[in-house]
């Protein structure tokens, strides 16, 4: 009996570390080598190989053939949708993000924020071949992107500071605040406004524009967004996008339960 509890503790553990090399990828970033691994974890290189090994080995991690680094692997992809059967969000306003992205001609996303990356959960290009496509579970910088300081501003100051790290913050574009004290002050106007606009922060010749969506099942806060190319994104086409946003969002709210 006391043979068998040890196996259970050991296999526990070694369930524990493994989870924690998966987490890296999350909060760290998306290639990581064996030593970063070791380094963040305090693991030993051996003990971090023979759990690389295994996990590669059961495709939740793969090896970049020219670079050697690693990252996360397709097994990830297969939890998605179950993931996203479980969450009511993505069904409620899937209904509107079709409508809004059919009525602006434009890309409509929903993320969440996850650490100090927003979490696409739900994508609807519009028909036009110069547009922004995302995939659903793909992760982005918060701190350069609408849907990033939208999420942030929903957070105590503090919180959001915490969320975001050490500074600066990786630089994108010209464009992009990579100190707390710029970031903090346009997240404080967001908080008034309630929306929030990346302009060409993230990629130069890319405007987003996001607002907040209240998730009362989920995490506390989402948010909506529309992204476009910098040169259709005239003054008169920002406010007619921010009006329709916001008449989503409030939709969206609405189906939630959201008073």
């Amino acid at each position: 009996m006391r043979k068998q509890v040890s196996i259970n503790e050991s296999s526990v553990g070694t369930l524990a570390r493994g989870l924690d090399v998966l987490g890296l990828f999350a909060s760290a970033q998306p290639e990581l080598s064996q030593k970063q691994i070791s380094d963040a974890l305090g693991l030993p290189m051996p003990t971090v190989h023979r759990l690389v090994a295994l996990l590669s080995e059961r495709g939740w991690l793969t090896r970049d053939p020219a670079t050697r680094r690693l990252r996360l692997g397709l097994e990830i992809a297969r939890l998605v949708p179950a993931l996203l059967a479980g969450m009511r969000l993505p069904d409620v306003a899937r209904p509107q993000v079709m409508r809004l992205a059919s009525e602006v001609k434009e890309t409509v996303n929903v993320a969440i924020l996850e650490g100090a990356e927003v979490v696409y959960l739900l994508s609807e290009s519009a028909d036009r071949v110069l547009t922004s496509r995302v995939s659903v579970g793909m992760r982005l910088p918060a701190h350069c992107t609408a849907l990033g300081k939208c999420l942030l501003a929903q957070l105590p100051p503090d919180v959001a500071r915490a969320r975001l790290g050490d500074q600066p913050y990786p630089r994108r574009t010209d464009r992009t605040l990579t100190t707390w004290r710029r970031l903090g002050t346009c997240l404080a106007t967001i908080r008034e406004t309630g929306i929030a606009i990346s302009d060409e922060e993230y990629e130069v010749g890319l405007v987003s524009i996001a607002v907040p969506l209240r998730w009362i099942d989920g995490p506390g806060t989402a948010a909506i967004n529309v992204s476009l190319p910098e040169g259709r994104a005239t003054p008169e086409f920002r406010r007619k996008l921010t009006g329709a946003l916001l008449r989503a969002a409030r939709e969206i709210d609405r189906e939630m339960g959201v008073r």
